[in-house]
């Protein structure tokens, strides 16, 4: 039998869907970061500096993202045979550790102002954080409906979120200091925004690393995509499924399924793409390689038996 190798050519890919945003996002989060680190450094107020450090690392992440929309509409060519899509899932991958690195770096100043706290100034802390939040909120709203099916996006809103909820918590604590006199408020707020931070920035982490190990994707289990295909007549057995993601939503299938002896080629090619639609439709699967192997103990009656194998052969995907 002549092995087929078909491939489903839909494209899907979900990008950030207004680049612009991005850039506006930047100009604007660099200008605050300025601002709020001289009002950290004359109030003297941790949780400032500490929230100006997090909008440092804010600009990158929107800088980064921004440049992977224009990396991303690159076309495949050359040794890039998929493109320039997994450029999101490197700056992700970079934003999300840079994050933890922030996280580390304010619980470690925290710990120091608990065994010497400084005076602060409430007033100043409390107003420039309220703008904080302000615009934190409506760039994170801006970049909410990117965020749900692109990791780049979603790693550049949750720093814009995570700002939001840190502004909101620093407000807090000019209050308690403005209106108490504890002190000890500035540095329980930064480690709690410490705690947030590494919390949401390992989430991204683990999602991005995924995406490079070529884990399959938490919503596709292999088991059940074998298990689907071997629904379809005639298929009697599937094999060495590998499932795997290049990016932003782009998910790849390949297996081996067995066919029942005597199938002309056309036949054959008819049953591969009945399959490449139904991942295609069903499990949103863009390319599939379908690999039919003649089996001639396999009856024409319609059998279930589902083989799935993950590590029998080692697959190589060139990214």
């Amino acid at each position: 039998m002549a092995h087929d190798h078909s491939h489903g050519h839909h494209h899907h890919v979900h990008g950030p869907t207004s680049g612009k945003r991005l850039w506006v996002s930047l100009a604007v989060t660099l200008v605050f970061c300025a601002g709020e680190a001289i009002a950290g450094l004359v109030s003297h107020s941790l949780a400032l500096l500490s929230d100006a450090g997090h909008n440092v690392s804010d600009a990158v992440a929107l800088g980064l993202a921004a440049y992977a929309v224009v990396a991303m509409k690159r076309p495949a060519a050359g040794r890039h045979t998929y493109g320039h899509i997994r450029v999101s899932t490197l700056t992700a991958l970079f934003n999300s550790s840079t994050l933890v690195l922030i996280a580390l770096w304010i619980a470690i100043e925290a710990v120091g102002r608990f065994r010497h706290p400084e005076p602060i100034e409430g007033n100043l802390m409390i107003w420039v954080a309220v703008i904080s939040v302000l615009m934190n909120t409506v760039i994170a709203v801006a970049l909410a409906g990117d965020a749900k099916h692109s990791l780049n996006s979603r790693a550049a809103f949750i720093h814009m979120a995570g700002d939001a909820l840190s502004a909101a918590a620093v407000v807090i604590a000019g209050v308690v200091v403005r209106y108490t006199g504890w002190l000890y408020a500035d540095p329980i707020v930064s480690l709690l925004i410490a705690v947030f931070i590494f919390w949401s920035a390992i989430g991204i982490v683990r999602e991005a690393s995924d995406v490079l190990m070529e884990k399959a994707p938490q919503h596709l289990d292999p088991e059940t995509l074998a298990a689907r295909i071997g629904e379809i007549e005639p298929v009697c057995s599937v094999h060495d499924v590998h499932v795997w993601t290049v990016g932003e939503g782009r998910n790849l299938l390949s297996c081996h399924v067995a066919l029942p002896a005597n199938h002309t080629l056309l036949e054959t090619t008819a049953i591969v793409s009945r399959i490449e639609k139904m991942l295609h439709d069903d499990f949103g699967i863009e390319h599939a390689t379908i690999q039919p192997e003649e089996d001639g103990l396999c009856r024409m009656a319609h059998t279930t038996t589902v083989f799935c194998s993950m590590e029998t052969h080692s697959h190589s995907h060139a990214h």
